[in-house]
């Protein structure tokens, strides 16, 4: 889910590392979420909300995200990267796999929101790992042979495309999260990227009132759970 600061030129090239860095969100979180979750006491609604919260964000970008690649990005290189055409056709049935183990999840999180019993909690971590471990295994082939593809036939203006869609998808209050999640594993160079693309009061926007929004967020998430402590 880049962030871009306007049109980019038309035949401008994509730095593949740009998806390199949005992917190290969801390695991150799935299986971060998955233990949190297991871990969480039954019966605590605040804490089963706030974890749930989160969950709802990082699915939904993840459905998204790969959405936007099936409807944008899997056609224009079908037709232009004919010898790569096998490595498409693999990417956009591991979407359909991740796709099936995502509904999953998102159907056990709406589950353990309103019950926050133990049960649930379990089998939501399970979904979860199975989707980390399907999606990991996605992203792994992804990066290694699908990037050098985009590389080649995939502009950023079309990438820029993805983002936009992702961006459109996440709701406003939530913004700021997602990109430090995108910043928080991101190198000072991968950093300076994706800042370099948003407009300049966006940027003051995540200097000053997002860096602690995303503190803040990062800090009531992973807490140990204080039934936990006290006992």
């Amino acid at each position: 889910m880049p962030t871009t600061a306007g049109p980019a030129p038309a035949h401008e090239p994509l730095d593949p590392q740009e998806m390199v860095v949005l992917h190290r969100v969801f390695r991150r979180e799935i299986p971060l979420l998955a233990g949190l979750i297991e871990a969480a006491t039954p019966g605590d609604l605040r804490r089963t909300a706030v974890l749930a919260d989160h969950l709802d964000l990082v699915l939904g970008a993840l459905g998204e995200h790969h959405e936007g690649e099936d409807d944008l990005l899997w056609p224009k290189l079908r037709e232009r990267a004919v010898p790569g055409a096998d490595v498409v056709a693999r990417m956009a049935d591991q979407h359909e796999s991740i796709a099936t183990a995502l509904a999953t999840a998102v159907e056990l999180s709406h589950r353990w929101r309103i019950h926050a019993d133990h049960d649930s909690a379990l089998l939501l971590a399970d979904a979860l790992r199975t989707l980390d471990r399907d999606a990991t295994a996605h992203m792994d082939d992804e990066e290694a042979q699908l990037l050098p593809l985009m590389a080649d036939h995939i502009t950023r203006r079309e990438w820029t495309e993805v983002g936009e869609r992702g961006r459109r998808s996440v709701p406003k209050p939530k913004l700021l999260i997602f990109l430090g999640a995108i910043l928080e594993d991101a190198t000072a160079e991968e950093q300076q990227l994706f800042l370099s693309q948003m407009p300049a009061p966006a940027r003051l926007l995540w200097r000053t009132l997002g860096t602690r929004l995303y503190k803040r967020t990062t800090t009531r998430v992973r807490q140990a759970d204080p039934v936990a402590r006290q006992a």
